[in-house]
């Protein structure tokens, strides 16, 4: 079962600024490792209170359309009595 993947959006409270996202494919586990960093604001402190944040998280592929390849696969059977 997949998880949703929920990204940070600004605020009236917080200002998120994205400061750099790397992709990295990985053909085994068919997925996108996503590294983001990113900046968060805090509107409400008089100082504009801000920390800096990593978030790791992974991206699945689509699923391949797997053709079935139907074979006609007859047998004889002989009895001998």
């Amino acid at each position: 079962m997949k998880k949703p993947t929920i990204e940070l959006k600004s605020t009236e409270f917080t200002e998120i600024i994205e400061l750099e996202r790397t992709f990295t494919p990985d053909k085994e586990k068919r997925v996108d490792h996503v590294f983001v960093r990113r900046r968060k604001i805090c509107k409400r402190h008089p100082e504009g209170f801000a920390t800096e944040e990593y978030a790791r998280f992974d991206i699945a592929w689509p699923e391949e359309v797997k053709e079935e390849i139907k074979e006609d696969i007859q047998e004889e059977i002989t009895v001998n009595s």
